[in-house]
């Protein structure tokens, strides 16, 4: 199925402002991909395991102020 024009009409005006099949595509392709996007971010954080500990520095480390003294 091809889509010659899709016709869109501005709020503003009265003239009508088509969209080409090209344009269609690619809109409907970026869509989808941010669609994908978004599902697959929300799978990640819905069925990740236990958070991670976090990794700091130990409170043993020598600092720069540490060594000039």
């Amino acid at each position: 199925m091809i889509i010659a024009q899709v016709p869109i009409i501005a709020q503003a005006g009265t003239e009508e402002i088509s969209l080409t099949t090209a344009g269609a595509a690619i809109m409907t392709l970026s869509i989808l991909l941010v669609m994908g996007l978004l599902v697959f971010c929300m799978y990640r954080i819905l069925h990740s395991s236990a958070p991670a500990e976090r990794k700091s520095a130990s409170q043993e480390m020598e600092t720069a102020d540490d060594l000039s003294d």
